[in-house]
């Protein structure tokens, strides 16, 4: 199927395929390198052979380079839940979702959280970025759930159940994980992971309103 999509671009659409590509591949290599906030526009275009304008034709800020799967990620997501199997629930879909799209991943997933909080580090921009995506990512959740249950985006149940749902990919995405993934041996830091997202999954499934009750 990807070759017959290939197939079907024209000669400018995969050029601009592959300088978008050329430009991500540069960035992520001397960010991951010198840290985001050492590196700049200029710098990545000249490693990808284009002038420094060229960058924001691709990627409007420089933070985009970071997050420029973001759109990707987010819709999965959203599509997940909407083609979810008959007697399954969005708390299902979402964790099949992300345990799908980590497991997948060429490098594994531990890679893939040492990769994104390497370049994040204690950027400012990168954390008020990613504050940003989350909630485009609960706004896009809850007009899902509202559309699906029939009631106005803005009601409480859809929202709230958004913000439970996308909290499992924040978590995911946290130092936290990280820690408690290296606190297991290196053989088992894959199930690991896997644990942490079961952990997620119940404590959402559960719901939280008896969680840490003080005893009288």
């Amino acid at each position: 199927m990807a070759g017959d999509h290939g197939e079907r671009l024209s000669l400018r659409e995969r050029k601009k395929l592959i300088t978008r590509q050329a430009l991500i591949d540069a960035a992520e290599a001397m960010f991951a390198e010198r840290g985001f906030d050492r590196v700049t526009v200029a710098e990545i275009a000249d490693a990808a052979n284009v002038a420094a304008k060229t960058v924001f034709v691709y990627f409007p800020a420089k933070e985009d380079l970071v997050f420029h799967g973001e759109d990707e990620v987010l819709r999965s997501l959203v599509d997940g839940i909407r083609e979810r199997p008959a007697g399954t629930t969005p708390l299902d879909a979402v964790v099949n979702v992300l345990s799908t799209s980590m497991t997948s991943s060429p490098v594994g997933a531990v890679a893939e959280l040492e990769r994104l909080h390497g370049i994040v580090g204690d950027s400012p921009g990168l954390h008020a970025r990613m504050r940003l995506m989350w909630e485009r990512f609960e706004h896009a959740v809850a007009a899902e759930l509202a559309a699906e249950t029939g009631v106005p985006p803005h009601s409480p149940q859809p929202r709230v159940a958004a913000a439970q749902l996308v909290m499992i990919y924040r978590t995911m995405a946290s130092p936290d994980v990280m820690a408690y993934i290296r606190s297991h041996p290196k053989a088992r830091q894959g199930k690991a992971f896997g644990d942490w997202l079961e952990a997620a999954r119940d404590m959402v499934g559960h719901g939280i309103g008896d969680y840490a009750r003080r005893e009288g």
